[in-house]
């Protein structure tokens, strides 16, 4: 890697690091690993974006992954991971779930295999990290950057793959978090309302909000993992036996489900699962092209096409500022006096809503 320049800006506590040549990797790590002690988790370069698969998708093809998506699961039953399986490789699951305190966590993950930094295998990418609202891109470079030669990375990812190869987790998030092309295309799917968002980030001490966080399932050499950024390495959910990997592709699914179902049953009610799978526009060609006369399969193709179509516009919609709009829309309201009206029948349905939610408690 000698010679190799990436677009890493780490931002330390009243501290930047310059972009300069990397001539001896080793001395880099340790430049870098210093600064770390003073990194200051912040979510201020980083938004809050929706969990939403059509996001997801989006963003990977902006950072130049073009050849995968995410798919939303309603199940976790066979039946509904078998056809999933069909319709191309899964890589990994996405697992978004309502954040706990650190005690309960501790509890939750008691049992669990965590690894060291040394038992942490060379081939494994595993970050921790470092900024409060990066978890959900995360949880994707997780999966994504833990496939080997299943996957076209795209020329960003495959240089922060190269660039991190030797890093240590806590080095691995800090290039994560200064990674410009990839916080770029993350934020480009946040909210634009930015008066609701101004000074008001929801942080993980807050008593009065649900915070949630993503973690990743894959599996990686006959071994499944659970990757997390907030604990201190990768976690092992189990194992493979050489049969299970080459005959049974859908068996690490099973071992993944079981870590996920745990987690339901704690104490969090509000959770979502994505699946990261291979383009199934992809797999349908090539369907189509050793069966051209399948009707059914040229519908399948037009339906992923049409949803990919619906996902763009849902996605202009989240990136478009209504904020002037509402602006003008209200002072339209105001000069017809119609505005205090409103405004008092807005009031009296909270009110009656307020009144029906205690009078349910007590009742």
């Amino acid at each position: 890697m000698e010679g190799r320049k990436f677009p890493f800006h780490p931002t330390t506590t009243g501290q930047s690091v310059a972009r300069d040549t990397i001539h001896d990797q080793r001395d880099t790590v340790a430049h870098f690993h210093k600064r770390i002690l003073t990194y200051k988790m912040s979510g201020d370069d980083w938004c809050t974006i929706e969990s939403d698969p059509g996001v997801f998708t989006e963003l990977l093809v902006e950072i130049g992954c073009t050849a995968v998506q995410l798919e939303e699961l309603w199940s976790l039953d066979d039946e509904t991971l078998n056809a999933l399986n069909e319709t191309g490789e899964i890589y990994g699951l996405i697992f978004l779930f309502q954040w706990k305190s650190k005690s309960n966590e501790e509890k939750t993950d008691a049992a669990k295999e965590t690894l060291s930094e040394e038992q942490i295998p060379e081939s494994l990418f595993f970050a921790h990290q470092v900024t409060t609202n990066a978890c959900a891109t995360q949880a994707i470079l997780s999966v994504l950057l833990n496939q080997g030669d299943k996957i076209e990375l795209g020329p960003t990812l495959k240089e922060f793959k190269d660039f991190t190869a030797s890093f240590p987790p806590s080095l691995k998030g800090v290039a994560i978090s200064g990674c410009e092309p990839i916080k770029k295309a993350h934020n480009a799917f946040g909210r634009t309302d930015a008066f609701l968002n101004d000074g008001k980030f929801v942080s993980r001490h807050s008593a009065t909000e649900d915070v949630f966080h993503f973690v990743a399932y894959t599996p990686q050499n006959g071994t499944v993992y659970e990757l997390d950024g907030l604990q201190s390495g990768p976690i092992v959910v189990g194992k493979l036996s050489d049969d299970e990997q080459l005959n049974v592709p859908t068996k690490w699914l099973s071992l993944a489900r079981e870590a996920i179902q745990k987690r339901m049953e704690g104490d969090a009610i509000k959770f979502n699962l994505m699946a990261v799978i291979k383009d199934k526009r992809l797999r349908l060609k090539e369907m189509i092209e050793r069966d051209p006369s399948n009707e059914g399969l040229f519908h399948q193709l037009q339906m992923e096409e049409e949803k990919r179509k619906q996902w763009t516009l849902e996605n202009q919609r989240r990136r478009h500022n209504y904020v002037p709009l509402c602006v003008s829309i209200l002072k339209e309201l105001a000069r017809a006096n119609k505005l205090p009206q409103l405004v008092e029948e807005a009031k009296e349905r909270k009110r009656q809503k307020l009144a029906n939610a205690k009078a349910l408690k007590t009742g």
